[in-house]
């Protein structure tokens, strides 16, 4: 490879988190280990968002959490209207399935737990870059799988995880059916079983504890 790289083909990543240290140590990791070339730093979302812009960063790594709650969801939706968006990872502590389903909603390429490891953390990165979608959950859950399309929700099966991007899509019964090519009271059953390992009564209720994850305070 030659030495010099043009601008274009250059991997620039924003490290988006509220700590100093947290945010200075992943931001060496990623520079030192080659996964990007240039590594810069913001702990809010509008910091975040501006250096996004400015750099044309090709990758950002965002808490869940920054300035306020869900903010770093929010921060993934607005950089996902961007003309050149940028690869998100989502990079947090929380593993809540509600966290992880609002993460999918709000477009987010890949969640790393902050329980992986440093190599596990660069792998992550460079599968995002090659276009491969990754979801490490916590390490000791026995739920993180090397790569995949969908979030590995604790104690959902591949099927009602497909059924949860669905409902979060704000698709029906009679639409998940279709989608999926499966029998409506099939597709009841699986409904009420997410909901119910969500914790949740309802569709309604499904939402409104999606949404203040996705909103500013």
């Amino acid at each position: 490879m030659s030495e010099e790289k043009t601008l274009s083909a250059r991997h620039i990543a924003v490290i988006a988190d509220p700590f100093p240290i947290s945010r200075a140590a992943v931001a060496s990791l990623l520079r030192r280990s080659g996964a990007v070339d240039e590594a810069q730093e913001a702990k809010t979302r509008q910091g975040a968002l501006d250096l996004v812009r400015r750099l044309r960063a090709d990758m950002l790594v965002t808490e869940v959490d920054l300035a306020g709650r869900g903010d770093g969801v929010q921060l993934c939706r607005q950089v996902k209207g961007l003309a050149r968006p940028p690869t998100v990872l989502m990079f947090t502590g929380a593993d809540d399935p509600a966290v992880v389903a609002a993460c999918l909603a709000g477009g987010a390429d890949g969640f790393v737990h902050r329980t992986a490891s440093p190599e596990r953390l660069v792998r992550a990165v460079e599968s995002l870059a090659a276009g491969r979608h990754v979801w490490y959950l916590r390490e000791h859950a026995g739920l993180a799988p090397e790569s995949g399309t969908q979030p590995r929700v604790p104690g959902m099966t591949a099927r009602e995880q497909q059924i949860l991007g669905l409902l979060l899509g704000r698709y029906s019964n009679d639409e998940i059916a279709a989608e999926l090519h499966l029998a409506r009271q099939t597709v009841k059953n699986h409904v009420s079983n997410v909901l119910a390992k969500l914790g949740v009564a309802n569709r309604r209720e499904l939402l409104s504890r999606r949404d203040p994850l996705v909103t500013a305070s």
